[in-house]
């Protein structure tokens, strides 16, 4: 059973709908005998964050917040991988959720979540989407990425960020480099056992997102980029294909030109032309492929759980009951 829970919310300029959403988790579970720890990373807003101490009443179902204020915006991946790091050494956890600050991960799921994982003891418990509340823009281009990765990875993605991990898969994930990039393709890589629950998109708390057509672009590039090995070999097999059907290409055309009498003059020269460029773009595709990953094999990878404390400029702590602050400095040093 599970007892004592984690909650990582990242939080970039969105504290209202932060303390809404703590606030609609306390009513939601209240008596329900799990603790929440809810660890929210300030990803380096420039509004300061309010006053959380008054945030949840006495015996209330969220044991203690606690703020993680980044020392600059790193993003909403490595905002999460920054919260798992933090949370991986603590023995008095039995799980993490990861879910956005929001409201657009829904608090009411996190029953179905907790439910799967005492079905499933041991599993990464995902929340996979039944039916997307976005706009038809969102969903067209939504679906175009799910095609590429499938396309260029060969694994099919269908859940985000929303997530219960048992302590032992976080564990595994902060020493991940992959985490730094994306959460979701960092699971999927790491081998660990998941089962995915379908759960509906929930709507915003208060304002408006954030999130704009260039951030989408870059978050696949995100999740792709975890599989960059992968990505390699399909591009050089692609490659060497299209390689192999250019030098067939010209071979069949001498046949044409010095064998038959089919050729039309100046055709042999003009197709042999075509496909020798043809083969040179594919030979420098193959070699610039092939120099940018062997170079990136010998710089030293994102070790998260050691790199991530360098970006916690200060902690506070708050419960029902008191409130503590923690300098860069003691930081450093926990």
């Amino acid at each position: 059973m599970l007892k004592h829970v984690a909650i990582v919310c990242p939080v970039y300029e969105d504290w209202e709908s932060f303390v809404a959403l703590i606030r609609r988790l306390a009513t939601l579970y209240a008596g329900g005998g799990i603790a929440f720890h809810v660890t929210v990373v300030d990803d380096g807003s420039l509004t300061p964050p309010p006053d959380l101490a008054d945030l949840v009443p006495p015996e209330s179902c969220v044991a203690e917040v606690e703020l993680l204020q980044l020392a600059l915006n790193l993003g909403h991946q490595r905002a999460i991988a920054v919260g798992l790091c933090h949370l991986a050494p603590r023995t008095d956890l039995d799980a993490t959720i990861v879910m956005d600050s929001d409201g657009e991960d829904r608090p009411e799921d996190i029953e179905l979540l907790i439910a799967e994982a005492h079905r499933h003891p041991g599993y990464a418990v995902l929340a996979g989407r039944a039916e997307r509340s976005e706009g038809p823009v969102f969903k067209l281009f939504y679906a175009l990425y799910k095609a590429l990765f499938y396309l260029l990875t060969g694994c099919l993605i269908s859940f985000g960020n929303y997530s219960l991990l048992p302590m032992s898969a976080v564990r595994r994930l902060a020493h991940m480099p992959e985490l730094w990039n994306n959460l979701a393709a960092a699971i999927m890589r790491s081998r660990l056992p998941y089962v995915a629950v379908p759960t509906q998109r929930g709507w915003r708390l208060a304002g408006r997102s954030k999130m704009n057509l260039v951030g989408l672009i870059v978050h696949g590039l995100s999740a792709m980029s975890v599989y960059t090995d992968m990505i390699f070999v399909r591009v050089l097999l692609a490659a060497s294909i299209i390689g192999s059907l250019a030098v067939l290409g010209m071979a069949a055309v001498a046949v044409i030109r010095f064998g038959t009498s089919l050729a039309v003059p100046g055709w042999a020269t003009t197709a042999v032309g075509d496909l020798v460029i043809l083969l040179l773009q594919t030979v420098v595709i193959v070699v610039a492929a092939t120099l940018t990953v062997l170079g990136g094999r010998s710089q030293r990878p994102i070790v998260p759980i050691v790199d991530a404390r360098t970006y916690v400029a200060e902690r506070k702590r708050w419960t029902p009951t008191r409130s503590a602050r923690l300098t860069a400095a003691e930081v450093g040093g926990t």
